[in-house]
């Protein structure tokens, strides 16, 4: 009953003649429901596969359900088309999200839940600046970014001011070293964390025996429903 694949960016799942034959003859005199039963099943089906994964992701990176959530999309199926897909894609999630702590030395974040913390030398937290930065990652308008030159020149990052507070010579113009660009900082995307085997492959799996059930309930609906 259906197919369900995996594949790079997610997993799909369709319905071929011979699911559609088999959900008719289970439904009896009441046939001509079973567009209902596969888009309601199958779409059910991706909705738990998101939860899964989310889940699954959470076991390995150290993020939100929300943020996970985020960059999941789900191509839903109906009666004109009787197949969805569960989507991962996004940009890489900024470093900030992985529990990141400003320190003298740093910033220190946690990214695998299976790492210990991470000292980021010379990193700072600080808010972005521009639509494009700002809003990068939903809400969140602060990030980890650090200056775009070699890291053992610079200061410790609290005494490594910008902007209004970073010193000035006497014409009032900024010292070199503080106008060097900023390089903000990321950890990985999730949809290469979704489409490792290791969480993909499971939650594969475990959506083909939820389609079955998913069927099977919704027939049952149907069937003491009208009959």
């Amino acid at each position: 009953m259906s197919d369900i694949r995996y594949h790079n960016t997610g997993m799909t799942a369709t319905v071929n003649q011979a699911d559609v034959a088999e959900v008719k003859r289970l439904l009896g005199e009441f046939s001509d429901k079973y567009k209902a039963v596969l888009t309601t099943s199958i779409n059910k089906t991706l909705t738990t596969a998101r939860t899964q994964a989310t889940a699954r992701i959470g076991n390995e990176l150290n993020l939100k359900a929300a943020r996970i959530k985020q960059d999941f999309t789900l191509q839903k199926a109906n009666y004109s088309k009787l197949s969805g897909a569960l989507i991962a894609k996004g940009a890489p999630v900024g470093l900030v999200q992985f529990g990141a702590n400003q320190t003298q030395k740093g910033v220190s974040v946690k990214v695998l839940r299976s790492s210990p913390r991470t000292l980021i030398r010379h990193a700072f937290i600080a808010k972005g600046r521009g639509e494009s930065i700002s809003t990068v990652d939903g809400t969140v308008k602060e990030h980890v970014f650090w200056r775009d030159t070699p890291r053992g020149s610079l200061p410790a990052p609290r005494r490594f001011p910008t902007g209004k507070m970073a010193p000035r010579g006497p014409w009032g113009h900024m010292a070199d070293k503080y106008r060097l660009s900023l390089e903000r900082l990321t950890g990985p995307r999730i949809e290469d964390i979704f489409a490792n085997p290791k969480v993909l492959h499971p939650v594969t799996i475990q959506a083909q025996h939820v389609y079955l059930q998913n069927v099977d309930a919704k027939i049952k609906e149907i069937i003491y429903r009208y009959g």
